[in-house]
């Protein structure tokens, strides 16, 4: 009996009545939060509170997950994080909520529908951050971005209590698109929003912060090299996004229903060439430049044995040193033109600039010496327009 009762209470919490009457939103974030299904909201905001959001959270371990997770946790929310990975690569989402928030779930089969099933059944909120940036022998584009993302949006349909489902495609994604990585994002987004008419999908464009694959990549081949080759010498435009604001951006959207069925392309506000962002890695990290063009048919005429190799051994091959990522440097990468075009503003951010500050200080480290020394001394090695403009991109401390 005490155990039907405990079910019925459950199930009531679940649907958003509290059995101990009306208590105010926990914290300011969910103040205006729009979500129906919401469990009891409890204190007074941030840790040992309770928001009354329960988040699914598919790509748990990757860059941008661990911001939104923090940001959510922190509020009092529950988080659902599936993982396929070591219990070492999840240990530090741990600490980022209270006890018993955290929900870290072991062995997710996102081949298996009723794996998604089971881990988004009490869950007003999913997430898809799932991503590759190459293939490998296990895992192709399609079915990372394809495949996996129709299933979590199914399940999604399937599931009343599902009130949100945010996906994350890429800025450059597009029917057009040069890369196969592209491709197979854009048809991830379409098969989406045919599945889930309602979901929310976010298109940020390269990441920037402190793990970040795109400035430490550079910084570290920068180190490492003789040569850094730049495709068709460097002549992509880019708006990189610093991770932070994308987080933020993605939270916001709880607090209106605008965002049902929109598409957010959250670009930075700053649009270089892949060459300008070299340099400035370069400036910061206070080394010689040292980078030169290179075609792109040489380019994948070099990288073809890698790619090889990569389908069909399990080696830890750089993705800039693959033939699809020789493709993506063909395409640029830059804010769609349109007034119809939703973008950070319409989610209440104002997009800091990665060119100087807090989105690059972070490859500082790589300076020979420590922060305030470095190969070329007080960055000698910088000229040009990023130079000129914002002092090498280096932050001021």
């Amino acid at each position: 009996m005490l155990r039907n009762a405990a079910s019925r209470q459950s199930c009531l919490l679940l649907r958003g009545h509290s059995v101990l009457g009306h208590r105010g939103y926990a914290t300011e974030l969910t103040a205006g939060m729009t979500l129906l299904n919401k469990g009891l909201k409890v204190g007074p905001g941030g840790r040992s509170s309770v928001s009354g959001i329960t988040a699914t959270v598919f790509g748990a371990t990757g860059f941008l997950a661990r911001y939104i997770i923090n940001t959510l946790a922190k509020a009092g929310s529950q988080v659902v994080m599936p993982y396929r990975c070591d219990d070492l690569d999840v240990q530090h989402l741990r600490t980022m909520g209270d006890l018993g928030q955290m929900v870290q779930v072991k062995s997710f089969d996102a081949r298996d529908d009723d794996s998604i099933r089971h881990l988004i059944h009490r869950s007003n909120l999913v997430i898809n951050l799932i991503g590759i940036q190459k293939e490998t022998m296990n895992w192709s584009f399609q079915e990372t971005h394809v495949d996996i993302a129709a299933r979590i949006a199914q399940a999604c349909k399937d599931n009343e209590l599902v009130e949100r489902f945010w996906h994350v495609g890429c800025l450059g994604a597009n029917e057009n698109s040069t890369s196969r990585r592209l491709q197979s994002k854009f048809e991830g987004e379409k098969v989406v929003r045919e599945i889930y008419p309602e979901a929310t999908i976010f298109k940020p464009g390269q990441l920037v912060g402190v793990e970040d694959n795109l400035l430490n990549n550079l910084a570290r081949l920068a180190k490492k090299f003789p040569i850094i080759p730049l495709i068709d010498g460097g002549h992509q435009k880019l708006q990189p996004t610093y991770v932070k604001d994308v987080a933020n951006a993605m939270i916001n959207s709880l607090k209106t229903k605008e965002c049902l069925s929109s598409t957010y392309h959250l670009a930075g506000p700053d649009v270089i060439t892949q060459k300008e962002l070299v340099r400035l890695t370069f400036d910061t990290i206070r080394e010689k430049y040292h980078a030169m063009p290179l075609p792109s048919q040489i380019a994948k005429i070099l990288t073809a044995p890698r790619e090889a190799i990569l389908n069909k051994v399990p080696l830890p091959i750089n993705y800039l040193f693959t033939q699809d990522y020789v493709a993506e440097c063909m395409q640029d990468q830059i804010l769609p033109t349109g007034s119809d075009v939703k973008v950070f503003q319409d989610l209440e951010i104002e997009p800091r600039s990665i060119l100087s500050g807090e989105p690059i200080e972070h490859i500082r480290h790589f300076r020979v010496g420590g922060y305030e020394l470095g190969t070329t001394g007080s960055g000698g090695g910088g000229q040009g327009m990023l130079d000129k403009q914002h002092d090498g991109g280096r932050a001021t401390t």
